[in-house]
């Protein structure tokens, strides 16, 4: 039993675990929260100081989180018996072990991320209370995977977990994708992504004005697409900065074609962003790009070899980088050859499933 909050198709990471979980001959049963009843509501919002509001929302997200754990628990119940229950991030954690004992299942929990690190400044109580249950379910289950090495080092001091959790990046499939190299005059750039607290739009458009070498293309899900095309017009930026729509979520990487060098703009204002391995630095990879990319401690292992690096927030530095490639295609072409031997070779979900089974089975 594979078990999100919205479903496979918006969650990437679930979605490939469920497709290794068929390549291994298991059967995989979906379960996702009612998304219809649990999502229609929004947190409150009162006239009040920061610190009060701050805390409202926590205790609504409390209540969202025992919503969801009754959904699922009771959807369960309509469902054959099942041997492995895993479940996707914390949100689903509580249902997943209440159904693992009910099924006398194996049960394995998948850490996307730090739980209560997910913005600058959270809801203490909710913080407080979260990271208590997490721990506690955490040390009950079978087997606890995550994202990368620094994050899994984190939650075993935090979750006072006795191992340290396995390690399974969030790679693309294998993906039959050759970079075209450039024939213009500039250098074809794409950021490729979702919204999130450290991810800052202005920094893109900011290192695209700076960068005249540059044509830029912005493609973001979750974001006012119409209001960032103005502040594009009001740049001036028009003529190299184009935002387009997001695509479906199965086809990122072939979306990735016809572009020179991919884009990561993470700033550390939460330590998940300080220690994020995002899923479009891979997807990047399998396309054949050249990265660039904030100088945080998960990433820069990856990049050498691959790309350029850049203090983080430095948006000076970041158009310094563009500029380098665009004035050197010859390391441009060396490095998107670079990436995408390794992603043929590691950075795969393919190359992953190992520690999959490891989890499931061992």
């Amino acid at each position: 039993m594979m078990v999100t909050t919205h479903g496979l198709r918006r969650d990437p990471r679930a979605r490939r675990a469920a497709q290794t979980a068929e390549n291994l001959g298991i059967e995989v049963v979906p379960l996702s929260r009612d998304e219809a009843t649990l999502d229609a509501a929004a947190p409150p919002r009162r006239r009040s100081s920061g610190r009060v509001t701050r805390e409202l929302r926590g205790l609504w997200r409390l209540g969202r989180l025992a919503a969801t754990t009754a959904t699922l628990v009771r959807r369960a119940r309509g469902v054959p018996r099942v041997d492995l229950v895993h479940a996707n991030d914390f949100d689903t954690l509580p249902a997943a072990w209440r159904i693992a004992r009910s099924n006398h299942a194996r049960l394995v929990y998948d850490a996307h991320e730090i739980y209560t690190e997910q913005e600058p400044d959270p809801p203490r109580l909710h913080r407080a209370i979260a990271a208590a249950l997490e721990g506690w379910f955490a040390r009950r289950t079978d087997a606890v995977v995550t994202v990368n090495h620094p994050i899994a080092h984190e939650l075993k001091r935090r979750l006072r977990l006795a191992d340290t959790p396995l390690v399974v990046l969030s790679c693309p499939p294998l993906v039959d994708a050759t970079a075209t190299p450039s024939t213009g005059d500039r250098l074809r750039v794409v950021y490729q992504g979702a919204m999130g607290p450290g991810r800052y739009l202005g920094d893109l458009l900011d290192a695209a004005a700076d960068a005249p070498s540059i044509d830029l293309t912005l493609r973001v899900a979750g974001s006012d697409l119409h209001r960032l095309r103005a502040d594009v017009r009001a740049r001036g930026l028009a003529a190299r900065v184009r935002v387009v729509e997001p695509v479906a979520p199965d086809i990122l990487v072939e979306s990735l074609a016809g572009f020179d060098v991919g884009l990561v703009i993470n700033r550390p204002v939460t330590l998940n962003d300080e220690l994020v391995l995002p899923n479009k630095l891979f997807e990047y990879l399998m396309a054949g790009l050249a990265v660039v990319a904030p100088r945080l401690p998960a990433l820069e292992p990856v990049l050498d070899g691959v790309g350029l690096t850049f203090p983080a927030g430095d948006v000076a530095a970041l158009a310094g980088a563009l500029e380098v490639l665009a004035a050197d295609r010859e390391l441009v072409r060396t490095f998107a050859a670079t990436a995408r031997q390794r992603a043929t070779s590691i950075y795969n979900a393919e190359a992953q499933a190992a520690t999959l089974a490891v989890a499931w089975q061992r």
